[in-house]
């Protein structure tokens, strides 16, 4: 017969168990997290995609951020050289620099829609780094400054909806 110390014992051991399998597993998956600022206030992203596109190994990449409430959206393109998925990875800067893939400063820019109201500005130069967390989990860490002065400072991780069109 159990005594009644012995059976409590058993279950406090097998849940102590568990909790440090759940725990270790928990540890391991990518974490969202989002620390950009735009112009020094959070840029919250509702919405993160990477919609990449390639003809004959030449190709561009497009990643999206949209954050926004009520009638106001705001969305940050960066635009990045790569041909596939595969490729994205990496360091870009613009203007070019050695050792590093080139930031396209015309198609990467940042729009405000405010109701009926459109504003948008392109790159003025800045620096991306781009790592694959696995699956479709991204971390981007950036510094843009645009061409009417707004900055784009930080690091998200987190899930983006992925496509890729490779000729």
């Amino acid at each position: 017969m159990l005594k009644p110390t012995s059976f409590l014992r058993g279950i406090l051991f097998l849940f102590v168990a568990l909790l440090f399998v759940q725990c270790e597993k928990d540890e391991s998956e990518p974490k969202a997290s989002n620390t950009i600022k735009m112009d020094g206030n959070s840029f919250v992203v509702a919405s993160a995609s990477i919609v990449g596109v390639s003809i004959d190994n030449d190709g561009h990449t497009g990643i999206t951020l949209v954050s926004g409430s009520g009638t106001q959206a705001n969305t940050l393109t960066i635009d990045i050289e790569s041909v596939t998925k595969e490729t994205i990875e990496g360091n870009y800067a613009y203007p070019k620099v050695n050792g590093k893939k080139l930031l396209d400063d015309w198609l990467t820019n940042y729009s405000v829609f405010d109701g009926t109201s459109i504003s948008s500005s392109n790159l003025e130069y800045g620096e991306v780094t781009l790592s694959h967390n696995g699956g479709n989990n991204y971390t981007i860490d950036m510094s843009l400054k645009m061409d009417d002065g707004v900055t784009f400072i930080g690091e998200y991780t987190g899930e983006f909806k992925v496509m890729f069109n490779n000729q």
